[in-house]
């Protein structure tokens, strides 16, 4: 009896919920079918593993420019899932723009499903900005599915040595899988679905994958935190790091937001490293980003990040 047959036989026992017994025999028999088993799920020590690590190229980390930033983060590496997030209008697309920008060398696709890839230049040209050394699908598919997402880079990685992919944003990629096998899950599992496989492109092409995600719209003038992502809690489990872009406001007449260009880039996760915040400012003149001395506290900012695990601690209890 093969290995396969084994298997299934351990498989179909279990789901007559028969206790397993086998003879002395068949035991040896498998012993010495799998001490010669050498496939791909093949069981290997960790010293092995260890030399496999030691012996790997250095991986090298891309920098932004930000100083206090890419001291925090550590910089991007392929292999990694980012995610952008922050509320309607606080820059995420800005942001995005901007650190693609910052990584030209990378030979960066803007895959923009928000707005289009000519409405961004259409208006970065209005604004005098600089149009980055970037490439965008010509045309962008009725559904986007993750098939057609994995097909763009790898043409990228073919024609141009793309090792940076930016998604603008999540909410516009089709969630229902091939052949709609997904269909009877829950947004929020499907979209988790979504997220660990951009997770395994970004693996299995080596490329760095940057993803804008929303939050729930709750008081802007706060700066939101890890369960104000929308839909699903996944998308910051999966991801390397989870960057907020919040951008200084209060509210004027009639509630409605009033915002300055002072903006925190919160790493509210982050694998390799701890947390922190970073002050920045939005240049209207450039399009560019800039770290600054702004006047916003950090004990403000510590209050504000208080207030958000108060909340969401007693959204917990009431579970």
């Amino acid at each position: 009896m093969g290995v396969q047959e084994i298997i299934k036989k351990i498989q179909a026992e279990r789901e007559r919920g028969v206790t397993l017994a086998y003879n002395a025999e068949g035991l040896v028999r498998l012993q010495e079918i799998m001490m010669r088993y050498e496939g791909e799920y093949k069981l290997i020590p960790w010293s092995e593993l260890e030399q496999r690590i030691i012996d790997r190229p250095r991986t090298t980390s891309h920098g932004t420019k930000l100083a206090k930033f890419d001291e925090i983060t550590r910089g991007f590496k392929e292999q990694q899932l980012i995610v952008i997030t922050g509320h309607t209008k606080h820059g995420k697309t800005s942001f995005c723009s901007f650190l693609a920008k910052q990584l030209e060398e990378l030979n960066p696709i803007f895959i923009a499903l928000e707005q289009s890839a000519e409405e961004i230049i259409d208006y970065r040209l209005s604004e005098g900005y600089y149009i980055p050394h970037l490439f965008s699908p010509d045309r962008v598919a009725s559904a986007v599915t993750m098939e057609w997402i994995e097909h763009r880079i790898v043409e990228g990685i073919a024609k141009y040595n793309t090792k940076l992919v930016v998604i603008d944003h999540l909410g516009f990629i089709d969630n229902y899988g091939e052949n709609r096998k997904y269909a009877r899950e829950n947004l929020a599992e499907r979209i988790g679905l979504n997220v660990r496989e951009l997770k395994s492109i970004a693996k299995r092409w080596n490329v760095i994958v940057v993803l804008a995600v929303h939050i729930s719209q709750n008081d802007e003038t706060k700066l939101p935190a890890l369960h104000d992502i929308k839909n699903s809690s996944s998308i910051a489990q999966e991801a390397d790091k989870v960057i907020m872009v919040w951008r200084e406001n209060t509210k004027g007449k009639h509630d409605q937001p009033e915002y300055t260009n002072n903006v925190v880039l919160s790493v509210q996760a982050n694998r390799q490293r701890g947390n922190g915040n970073i002050k920045v400012v939005f240049d209207i003149r450039t399009g560019d980003y800039y770290e600054s001395d702004y006047e916003l506290s950090l004990e403000k900012i510590a209050q504000q990040e208080k207030d958000a695990d108060e909340e969401f601690n007693k959204f917990e209890k009431r579970l």
